[in-house]
């Protein structure tokens, strides 16, 4: 159920972003991404990992949870509005870092949301712990659909007032939508009173265990989370702040810049990450096995089921990416209403190989409990990442490649470092010429590319589009059933 909802949610998101993207345009998508960037790292540092450590701690004792959720719940309000009200004071300043001075009235769109949003991640923390997994759900969908309708509405109706407005209306989905899911949860507790039983007569206790170790253990749960959390807004904020300066630096206008950041962290990002859908879905549903499997000493069961995993994602990935790569004017025409994504959808066709298996090799590391492997990785590659984009996307007319290869070194490196780990720790997983050996058919199928569209051409298909359509069902049953076929007797 949660797979389901989580795809849902991400299919809402996107379906929203096609007519937002088509109204803003490559700079408008620029625009929103930088402003985002601002408010995922903010809202980072202001949760940490407390939403994951009291769902920890409540599938414990739900007692405990209950005691730390309310003790928690006045310092999450105040740090919340001290934060957004902190956010919208300082947004003068953060637009002069972002090279921008508009920027100012976007930020201010999206800091109230700072103020609900902390709230409502450490409310689902506690119903996480006590496993309401369908009130979870519910209010994510709420969130999202309430979010989506807002964005629409108001980028709409404040267009007439200029791009940053709005993007200003855009943004400010998040705080609507995080008030309307907050309300719901709300009044289900209180109609349900689902919590009421949880009220044990241990208040002396849980008081004394919010001063003693278990608080220090929880504080302490809740900033190594964190700082894994971090890593990836921290690449975004970076990406942000360096990317359309260099890139003015390579010669492009402000306008210009901030478009080509749109076209690639605005636009491409949301095609080619797409199908890691599938990879995240695939690892979710293993974990446990492969858990189990470890933990009971079950070596062998847990290599052919670490590689099998692996290989179904490898062969994903490569299929995801031939389709990127050879459709990608198509998938940019049919998902934005012009080719303006196109070079950045095929520079960034790499990720569903290398961010799909990080994220699996990710997953296995947790499962044999190596989990500062994935955290040092993240490091590494974060490093990596911003050299590579602050050098390379100076340089005249290799903006697209800098930043994609930036993005690329981001995925890569952890992948690697997960590797690594991973056949020390485990030998015989993450076998190269066995994943290699199950790509070979697929490596073979873009030569049919070229052919098949001359035979197109020649029975009469003189329409560009239906050539496309024909060509992309090719690759994608050709793909579907090599997998099918290599895996019926699993």
């Amino acid at each position: 159920m949660r797979t389901g909802i989580i795809f849902l949610v991400k299919a809402i998101g996107l379906t929203v972003r096609i007519p937002l993207f088509r109204l803003l345009g490559s700079e408008g998508a620029g625009i929103y991404q930088m402003v985002y960037s601002i408010f995922g790292f903010a809202l980072t540092l202001i949760v940490g990992g407390f939403p994951t450590s009291l769902a920890l701690m409540t599938a414990k004792n739900p007692a405990r949870g209950l005691q730390f959720f309310n003790r928690l719940f006045v310092p999450f309000i105040v740090l919340g509005v001290c934060s957004g009200s902190i956010g919208f004071a300082a947004a003068p300043y953060l637009a002069h870092v972002l090279g921008d001075s508009r920027l100012t009235f976007p930020i201010r769109c999206i800091t109230p949301a700072l103020a609900i949003i902390p709230l409502l991640q450490l409310y689902r923390g506690f119903l996480q712990g006590i496993e309401s997994y369908m009130q979870i759900s519910a209010s994510e969908l709420i969130e999202q659909a309430v979010r989506a309708g807002t964005m629409l509405l108001l980028a709409v109706l404040w267009i007439k007032y200029g791009m940053h407005a709005a993007v200003g209306g855009a943004v400010f989905g998040a705080f609507t939508g995080g008030v309307i899911a907050l309300c719901f949860l709300w009044g289900l507790r209180y109609r349900k009173k689902t919590t009421s039983a949880l009220n044990l007569d241990e208040t002396s206790t849980l008081r004394r265990s919010m001063l003693g170790p278990e608080a220090f253990l929880f504080m302490k749960s809740s900033l190594a989370i964190m700082l894994t959390r971090l890593i990836s807004p921290t690449s975004d904020l970076l990406d942000a702040l360096i990317i359309p300066r260099r890139l003015q630096i390579a010669g492009l206008s402000h306008a210009g810049a901030v478009a080509v950041f749109g076209e690639i962290f605005g636009m491409a990002s949301i095609i080619v990450y797409l199908p890691t859908i599938v990879t995240a879905a695939l690892s979710y549903t293993m974990a446990s096995k492969l858990s189990a499997s470890w933990q009971n000493d079950k070596r062998d069961d847990f290599k052919e089921r670490s590689n099998l995993c692996l290989e179904i994602g490898w062969l994903w990935g490569i299929s995801s990416a031939m389709i990127l790569l050879f459709h990608a004017d198509e998938l940019s025409k049919l998902v934005f209403g012009n080719e303006d994504a196109a070079e950045a959808i095929r520079w960034m066709s790499f990720a569903p190989i290398v961010a799909g298996m990080r994220e699996l090799t990710t997953t296995m590391l947790w499962t044999i409990d190596q989990k500062k492997a994935p955290l040092t990785g993240s490091l590494l590659g974060l490093v990596c990442s911003a050299v590579a984009a602050y050098c390379l996307t100076a340089i005249p007319g290799f903006g697209y490649a800098g930043a994609a290869i930036g993005i690329f070194l981001f995925e890569l490196v952890p992948l690697l470092w997960n590797a690594l780990v991973l056949r020390k720790h485990c030998k015989g997983v993450l076998s190269i010429g066995r994943l290699l050996r199950a790509s070979l058919f697929l490596v073979l199928i873009p030569f049919l590319h070229t052919p098949l569209d001359v035979f197109l051409v020649h029975i009469g298909l003189e329409s560009s589009v239906i050539r496309s359509i024909v060509s992309l069902l090719f690759f994608t049953v050709n793909i579907g059933l090599y997998i099918l076929y290599r895996y019926r007797k699993k």
